[in-house]
């Protein structure tokens, strides 16, 4: 599954070794991150400059507006800048390469140091041609 330049850059919100995570098992991590229900700050700086939000939903995780903190927006919302549906996330694991997704397994265990490299591979996984900006 090809995510967007948005998508990719939604996912690279999240810590890396919840990248990790959901490379190793989408559907416990997916669960998880709704359960946890969390939001904040983006740490990209064109997001941050925009006055956005990261926020969870039951249907997947958005990059938002302010302002909704009953999380009652819809997938379609044209409020989010970028949106992954769980499905969308599973999906998207689920077409890595077998070695990707244990590599993602074992440095998962292995510590901080070392996740960057593999975490740079798992979000190069699916990068489309140039699309459109979102904004």
């Amino acid at each position: 599954m090809k995510l967007t330049d948005g998508q990719r850059l939604l996912l690279s919100e999240l810590d890396p070794w919840l990248i990790l995570a959901l490379a190793d098992a989408p559907e416990y991590w997916c669960k998880y991150i709704r359960d946890m229900q969390g939001g904040g700050t983006p740490v990209d700086p064109d997001w941050r400059a925009a006055g956005v939000w990261r926020a969870t939903y039951s249907w997947g995780v958005a990059i938002t507006a302010l302002g909704d903190y009953m999380h009652e927006r819809k997938r379609d919302d044209p409020a989010h800048k970028a949106t992954l549906t769980w499905a969308e996330i599973t999906r998207w694991v689920e077409s890595m390469p077998a070695e990707l997704r244990a590599e993602a397994r074992r440095q998962r265990k292995v510590g901080i140091e070392l996740v960057s490299r593999v975490v740079d591979q798992i979000l190069a996984h699916g990068i489309t041609e140039s699309e459109p900006t979102l904004w």
